[in-house]
C-alpha cells in the first residue's frame, strides 16, 4: 500500500511473543527503486556518486526537504553544547535544510558522550539525510551504510552515504543509529551483534522501530507501520529487549515516540488510500480527507500511547559495556 500496488503479502504471528515475521521474502529490490523516497540525495549538497550527471531538481529538492521536516521537530531548542551550535549557524546557512536537533539524541537521563568530534554511523541511511541533518549542528565524522542504495554518495559536507553492508566496514564508532532500519533486515539479531562489533565500549547505540502494540490491535492488516514487504519483522519492545541483551548490550532506557501517522496512515489504508497517492495526506496535506481537529486528535492520543507504552514506535538506547 506505500506505493499503491496492492501486492499481497503473509506474515506470521507469534502466539508466544507477538513478533510479526514476513513468510515468504520475494526480491527486495524492486521495492526499493532508485526513486524510493529516503534514497534521493539532498538537493545542493554537493552530492556525488557513479553515475550522477546532474543536480536533482529545485521540486525533487522540495520533497525530500518536506520529508525530512516531517521527521524532525522544528523546534530550535537543542541539548547542551550544542544550542549555540545551531544559533551560529542560522544566519550561514539560511536556504539550506535546517531542522530541530533530533529529537531522541536530546535525552537527558544517559551521557551519550557526544562532542563535535564524535563519529557517527547510521545503519539503514539511505541517502544520508538523517546524517545531513547532523552536520549542521557541528558534527564532522558521519557516515552512512545501505545495501539498497543505488551507488555511494559523498557530500560536501563531509557526509558519506555507503552502498556497503555492516560486514564490510572495521573501523569503531562513538555512536551507532538504526533509525528505522533493523526490521528492514533478513537477519537481526546478526545485525544487532555487528553494530555491537562496530560500537566502541562504553558507549551507545540508539535503536529506533516499529513496535507490535495498540496500532496493530486495532487496524490489523491496515496498520501503516507494518508495510510489507520491506518491514520482515517487527517486534515487541519484550522480544527486541531480548534480541539486544543477546548482541551482548545493555538497554539503559526504551522511550515511545509513535506520532499521529499510526492514526491517519492506517485510516487511510483502511480507504485504500496508498501513502503516495495523490489524496494522502503524505503527498498533499492540504488536500488530504482529515480536518485539522482529527489531525490533532491523532497526535494527542499518539501522546497518551507514548506515555502508557503503547505507541507503535520507540527508540532504545543500547550500551556496550
Amino acid at each position: 500500500m506505500f506505493s499503491g500496488t496492492r501486492d499481497m503479502f503473509t506474515y506470521i504471528e507469534c502466539a508466544a511473543c507477538g513478533t510479526l515475521q514476513l513468510k515468504d521474502v520475494p526480491d527486495l529490490r524492486s521495492y526499493y527503486a532508485a526513486d524510493y523516497y529516503s534514497f534521493q540525495p539532498a538537493i545542493d549538497s554537493g552530492a556525488v556518486a557513479h553515475g550522477f550527471k546532474k543536480r536533482l531538481s529545485y521540486q525533487a529538492g522540495e520533497y525530500i526537504r518536506r520529508r525530512v521536516a516531517a521527521y524532525y521537530c522544528g523546534r530550535r531548542a537543542v541539548c547542551g553544547e550544542y544550542r549555540h551550535l545551531l544559533g551560529r549557524s542560522l544566519s550561514k546557512r539560511m536556504g539550506r535544510v535546517i531542522v530541530g536537533f533530533p529529537e531522541y539524541l536530546k535525552v537527558t537521563r544517559l551521557d551519550l558522550h557526544l562532542t563535535p568530534r564524535s563519529s557517527i554511523l547510521d545503519v539503514g541511511s539511505g541517502a544520508g539525510l538523517t546524517l545531513l541533518a547532523l552536520s549542521h549542528f557541528g558534527f564532522n565524522d558521519l557516515t552512512g551504510v545501505d545495501p539498497f542504495l543505488e551507488d555511494s554518495i559523498t557530500y560536501s559536507a563531509g557526509v558519506r552515504a555507503l552502498k556497503a553492508e555492516l560486514s564490510d566496514l572495521n573501523r569503531r564508532f562513538d555512536l551507532i543509529l538504526a533509525n528505522h532500519s533493523i526490521e528492514h533486515v533478513p537477519d537481526p539479531r546478526a545485525t544487532l551483534k555487528e553494530i555491537h562489533r562496530l560500537l566502541k565500549p562504553k558507549h551507545y547505540a540508539i535503536i529506533r522501530l516499529p513496535i507490535v502494540s495498540r496500532a496493530w490491535r486495532q487496524y490489523g492488516t491496515n496498520w501503516v507501520q507494518l508495510d510489507p514487504p520491506r518491514h520482515l519483522y517487527l517486534f515487541t519492545e519484550k522480544t527486541l529487549t531480548t534480541l539486544t541483551e543477546e548482541a551482548g548490550f545493555t538497554v539503559r532506557e526504551v522511550t515511545y515516540d509513535s506520532t499521529a501517522f499510526q492514526f491517519w496512515g492506517s485510516e487511510q489504508y483502511a480507504r485504500d488510500i496508498p501513502l503516495v497517492d495523490a489524496r494522502s495526506y503524505f503527498v498533499n496535506p492540504d488536500k488530504s480527507l482529515f480536518t485539522n481537529k482529527q489531525l490533532v486528535d491523532f497526535a494527542a492520543q499518539a501522546a497518551t500511547l507514548n506515555e502508557s507504552r503503547e505507541g507503535d514506535q520507540a527508540a532504545f538506547y543500547l550500551r556496550k559495556e
